[in-house]
């Protein structure tokens, strides 16, 4: 008697979890892609060009925008400009310094600086060298010329122009000083139109500006005073340790002084000072003066009244 066939064995399959978990990783990929792209497009911020006349340490995608020590920025490409001139710096800003992009703003590169009476940029031998910018307030703008030197920042002062038969070791920065405060400082150096003179331009924090009068005297405070007396010997002297490397300005208004200058007024810068303006002390009515605006020199005005 013949048994019945039985039907064969049927496999059962089923899905494992582990296939599963294979599949959520391309998924993964695939939206992290898409994160990116979005990222790029919907937050990305402007792409500006700066053109420089020299642009040695920086470094495609990796030298940074800064702002106030902060990344704005990254700098993606190099360029010579079509007449070798000039560098065309392309750069992309964050989003959020979108607004920084603007006519009137100054972009110059952070280098280290030494130089007589001024050592800058020391950061920049770990980190390397990096764009700095001073915002401008002018209309939106992709274009920029950038600057070859840090510039001055502006503020709220008395301008003043000073000549002088030469420059010696004055330079922008260099600190103008009242009975061993400074109250300012020089912001540019140049020849005169017809070259025989130097014209230089200086500030006074507005807080010291009613100390200068029609009839203050300025010198230059810069280097070591050498004095021979025929009874009181050798003196050697110097207005503070700062200014005998960077160089300086000193100035001091008599008892009888004048009413108060306004902008643009010229004075001679005196080689030395006469042999009574330092024995000057006229009560000057002062605004009132922040406690952190005082710069106090390490070496006092010999010869200066209390």
């Amino acid at each position: 008697m013949n048994e019945p066939t039985r039907p064969p064995p049927q496999a059962k399959i089923k899905p494992s979890r582990m296939n599963l978990l294979l599949w959520l990783i391309p998924l993964a990929a695939a939206l992290l892609c898409v994160w990116y792209a979005c990222r790029d497009i919907l937050f990305a911020g402007p792409i500006i060009t700066i053109y420089f006349e020299r642009v040695d340490g920086l470094q495609p995608e990796n030298t940074l925008l800064q702002y106030r020590g902060e990344k704005i920025g990254e700098v993606e490409t190099l360029n010579l400009t079509a007449d070798q001139q000039r560098v065309a710096v392309t750069a992309k800003l964050d989003r959020f310094a979108a607004g920084l992009a603007r006519q009137g703003a100054v972009f110059w590169i952070v280098r280290p600086e030494f130089k007589p009476g001024a050592v800058s940029g020391l950061g920049t031998l770990v980190s390397g060298n990096y764009i700095n910018v001073q915002p401008g307030n002018g209309a939106r703008t992709n274009s920029f010329t950038g600057a070859e030197k840090e510039p001055i920042e502006p503020i709220q002062a008395l301008e003043i122009v000073l000549l002088t038969p030469k420059l010696g070791s004055m330079q922008p920065r260099s600190p103008i000083f009242y009975r061993d405060i400074q109250v300012g400082e020089v912001v540019t150096c140049r020849l005169s139109d017809d070259a025989r003179q130097v014209v230089i331009h200086a500030r006074v924090a507005e807080e010291y500006a009613p100390l200068v009068r029609l009839n203050s005297k300025f010198w230059n405070a810069g280097g070591i005073n050498f004095h021979i007396g025929l009874f009181s010997g050798a003196t050697i002297s110097a207005e503070s340790a700062q200014t005998l490397i960077s160089g300086g300005i000193a100035f001091a208004t008599p008892p009888d002084f004048q009413p108060a200058v306004t902008n643009g007024a010229e004075f001679i810068l005196n080689e030395k000072p006469g042999d009574d303006w330092a024995k000057w002390s006229p009560a000057i009515p002062l605004q009132s003066v922040p406690e952190a605006s005082i710069s106090k020199t390490s070496v006092p005005n010999l010869g200066a009244k209390p």
